[in-house]
């Protein structure tokens, strides 16, 4: 078949070959099926709304997920997965994206928190496996050590991690504890899971074992949310001063992501949802919100605002291949914008 003819009838001008033009049909129907799934979810992907497939693994560690995320929207290694209550760490990310994003995330359990150069408390979730049977990292006099009491922790790398040593101090213990266990730091491994030269970012792990309690170092400090928490050598004079609070702006605290299928069918009537959230990520209800939807190059829509939904029918076959810009619209800004591609 000529390749001209192919790309007409397929709507698929941009392909330069057969096997180009059968990808993006796939990716297509991929698009347009994305959410018609019991696996599909609406999550938190590092504070903001994201879409993802969730799918239980076949060996039936509840402690590891499968996802699956659609063929415009990646994820990389180290991402927190806000669902189900729950925090997740992204720990494996296939770099063959033809189709789908897709890789596993691990159950976050234990908050690791420290104090840093600056005198600020840093916290990240990691997944803890048990290293007890595994050497610690340390030698003496040509023997390996092996640890009785040890941790592996993975967790994402960033600016932060970036900075943690080997004999640095820990609590791992419950937060009421009134002399918690204390672990240090013996062994880092930073390039067994890295994809930043490429991108996709990076998870480090770390071997925790178990140390001493110092009653005058290991300190009960208040964080900035007020929960109590233990920090081992704490530095009182190298806290930060407490910031200046500011006027909340409600356009500069305020996130959305407008969810739905970026192709819109001719002659078909497909419906989008906003989904508001503050700076930190949680979940702000669309009631509160004075907003409103405006779309870009309404040229033959029909449209039905209702709730945080809007619905948009096209029916015009001359235009098939164009686009418009759908945007919502707080104190008269563009606070999220999605371009929907009018198809076949």
């Amino acid at each position: 078949m000529n390749i001209s003819y192919f790309q007409k009838i397929n709507n698929t001008y941009k392909s330069k070959s057969r096997q180009e033009t059968d990808l993006y049909l796939l990716n297509r129907h991929v698009d347009e099926c994305f959410a018609d799934t019991v696996d599909y979810h609406v999550v938190k992907r590092n504070g903001e709304p994201f879409e993802l497939l969730i799918i239980k693994d076949t060996d039936n560690n509840t402690f590891k997920k499968k996802i699956k995320s659609r063929p415009s929207d990646k994820f990389n290694l180290g991402d927190y997965i806000e669902w189900n209550n729950q925090i997740w760490l992204v720990t494996l990310v296939d770099t063959d994206d033809k189709t789908y994003h897709s890789g596993y995330m691990y159950l976050c359990t234990v908050p690791l928190r420290w104090q840093n150069s600056e005198g600020k408390i840093i916290e990240r979730y990691v997944y803890a496996e048990d290293f007890t049977k595994y050497s610690n990292g340390v030698t003496g006099n040509n023997t390996i050590t092996i640890g009785d009491n040890q941790y592996g922790l993975t967790l994402p790398v960033d600016s932060e991690t970036k900075k943690l040593k080997r004999d640095m101090r820990f609590p791992l213990d419950f937060d009421d504890s009134e002399q918690p266990d204390i672990y240090k730091l013996t062994n880092r491994k930073v390039k067994l899971s890295d994809n930043q030269y490429f991108g996709r970012g990076g998870t480090m792990v770390v071997t925790m074992s178990f140390d001493a309690f110092n009653t005058n170092e290991d300190k009960k400090v208040v964080m900035e949310n007020g929960q109590e928490v233990w920090i081992c050598n704490y530095n009182n004079s190298a806290s930060p001063l407490p910031p200046t609070p500011s006027e909340p702006n409600e356009t500069t605290d305020l996130r959305c992501v407008i969810s739905g299928n970026t192709n819109l069918k001719n002659g078909y009537r497909r419906s989008y949802t906003v989904i508001f959230s503050d700076k930190d990520g949680n979940v702000i209800d669309w009631q509160n919100i004075n907003f409103k939807w405006n779309i870009v190059n309404n040229s033959g829509l029909i449209t039905n605002a209702y709730e945080n939904k809007i619905d948009i029918l096209f029916d015009n076959e001359d235009l098939i291949g164009s686009s418009f810009l759908l945007q919502v619209i707080v104190a008269g800004e563009v606070l999220a914008e999605s371009k929907i591609t009018i198809i076949e």
